[in-house]
């Protein structure tokens, strides 16, 4: 199939799509915070990976690519269009980094709005490395084991990054507010309910740390 989409084939790229297009969307989606940003940008990351197939080497999985594609398409997106909206605060907040939910129009929202501001500008900052360890496993919901797989490193380095991510975010929160740094990273994705527990259990089951081996 891969073969094929990399002749030229529309059906056999359609049928690789089909596969990870709801991964590029969420990826996306957790860097705009926006529906219809992350649509848009989901589509120029596809675009992007339907010109950029031939450069495909067979030397990682083909879902880890397209992962890379689509983080780098969403960063991009954020650069050009500069936007003041924020990434959603639920899957990055922590008791110390939580505002509340307020009604529109009021000094609570506007608050919020900065606060989450600085946050997707935050992890827009932390090194690629430590990013998509955190993505993938924090916000993708994925295990130590599946983001380790997807980087091609080891679990103990994934844990390592990840740790690295979150001190990272709370000195870059800290640089704008030093009561408004989070010391831990737990959330969701946009998919929730029952998914959510079980990717809650899962790093529950990962435990917490690790020694970057890579």
């Amino acid at each position: 199939m891969l073969r094929r989409a990399r002749q030229g084939d529309p059906e056999a790229f359609e049928s690789l799509m089909q596969a990870v297009e709801s991964l590029i969307w969420r990826v996306c989606w957790h860097y705009t915070g926006h529906r219809e940003s992350a649509s848009d940008c989901a589509q120029e990351a596809i675009l992007k990976i339907w010109r950029s197939l031939g450069t495909f080497r067979f030397d990682c999985a083909f879902e880890s690519w397209c992962y890379r594609i689509a983080a780098n398409s969403a960063l991009d997106f954020l650069r050009k269009e500069k936007r003041q909206e924020a990434l959603p605060l639920e899957p990055l907040t922590d008791e110390g980094f939580d505002p509340p939910d307020p009604a529109p129009g009021t000094e609570e929202q506007i608050l919020k709005k900065e606060e989450q501001a600085r946050l997707r500008a935050a992890l827009a900052q932390l090194p690629e490395e430590q990013r998509d360890a955190l993505v993938l496993t924090q916000l993708e919901g994925r295990s130590y084991e599946e983001a380790a797989e997807m980087l091609q490193v080891s679990e103990g380095t994934v844990k390592s990054r990840v740790n690295r991510a979150r001190l990272r975010l709370r000195d870059l929160l800290a640089e704008g507010n030093e009561s408004d740094s989070p010391e831990e990273i737990r959330g969701t994705s946009p998919r929730s309910g029952a998914g959510g527990r079980q990717r809650k259990k899962r790093r529950e089951k990962n435990g917490e740390g690790g020694v970057d081996h890579g």
